[in-house]
């Protein structure tokens, strides 16, 4: 099975599950991902009062936009750089 992250109707289930009092590994069991999923979504994205599934959702969004793959090489970058490469700029000047 490959990774996937965790949805959006996944969190409010968690939470869902939490607030009846199901164990972690019946949560994982009953939306279909492993245990230590559960153990560390409640971790990362839990608040000292419980797991809220909003800011849980907004705090993993805001992860996946400022996550280093997805800045680490931009289309529209590339093109630029290979341009002043063509044009016989120097890295220096690029850079």
């Amino acid at each position: 099975m490959g990774y996937r992250q965790l949805t959006q109707i996944q969190r409010y289930q968690i939470f869902a599950y939490l607030e009846t009092g199901i164990s972690q590994r019946q949560i994982a069991k009953a939306i279909g991902v492993h245990s230590s999923t559960i153990s560390r979504e409640i971790k990362r994205n839990g608040l000292t009062s419980g797991y809220a599934p909003e800011q849980a959702q907004s705090a993993s969004d805001q992860r996946r936009r400022t996550a280093w793959k997805v800045t680490k090489r931009l289309p529209s970058l590339i093109r630029w750089v290979t341009d002043q490469l063509m044009d016989e700029w120097s890295p220096q000047q690029i850079s």
